[in-house]
């Protein structure tokens, strides 16, 4: 049963990581978020290898340093030696100082070795530091691309679809409703005088008409 349940929690986790990544995929800013992350931390590797070079070069020069007192001092004592008649200890420390020169001759070579090695880490560790700057700079670049065009797809969207659209269309919806009123309103006026005017008309004639009778009366 236990391992049933580690087999789920790790398909889980595995389910879980594979969305994440998918997602970062499909967002360019995450994913360049996750690339500077990634290089941030090598250009931290890279200075703690700049820093081990620097100490091991200090650490070759004390050494040269040593070795090379050390032969001088082997030097002094078979100069003493010989002053001294003593030719079998001379002969020692002509071997000893034989043996501190070859060591120094070599933590001389080593130290200049680590001096070349520490410029050229130096170099690559700048370069590390721009580059990862330059990625800064792309990413608020892309940031504020990114801003500009989430906040005109929004714009387009609320001018479009939103209240603002449903409004703009409403007011046009009004505008020509009023202007049909309106033209409604004319066309009813018109109407109204054009009957008035017939009634005026017809009264005329009616009234004509009457007057005319009452004359033939009157001369009947």
């Amino acid at each position: 049963m236990t391992n049933f349940f580690e087999k789920m929690k790790q398909s889980i986790i595995e389910d879980f990581q594979g969305v994440a990544e998918v997602k970062v995929k499909q967002n360019p800013i995450a994913l360049l978020n996750k690339y500077v992350r990634d290089s941030e931390k090598e250009v931290e590797k890279a200075s703690k290898l700049v820093e081990r070079q620097r100490l091991l070069k200090n650490e070759f020069y004390k050494e040269w340093k040593q070795a090379t007192t050390l032969a001088n001092k082997r030097k002094e004592q078979r100069d003493l030696a010989i002053q001294a008649g003593e030719h079998s200890l001379a002969e020692t420390a002509l071997l000893y100082q034989a043996q501190a020169e070859q060591q120094a001759d070599r933590l001389q070579q080593a130290y200049e070795t680590a001096i070349e090695q520490l410029s050229e880490l130096e170099q690559k560790y700048e370069e590390m530091k721009l580059k990862v700057k330059d990625m800064h700079i792309k990413r608020l670049e892309l940031m504020g691309k990114e801003n500009v065009l989430s906040m005109k797809e929004k714009m387009n969207k609320l001018l479009s679809e939103s209240e603002f659209g449903h409004a703009a269309e409403n007011f046009e919806t009004v505008a020509s409703e009023m202007k049909q009123k309106e033209s409604n309103f004319d066309d009813e006026y018109e109407i109204t005088i054009f009957d008035a005017k017939i009634q005026k008309l017809a009264k005329e004639i009616n009234n004509t008409e009457k007057q005319n009778h009452v004359q033939e009366n009157v001369v009947q």
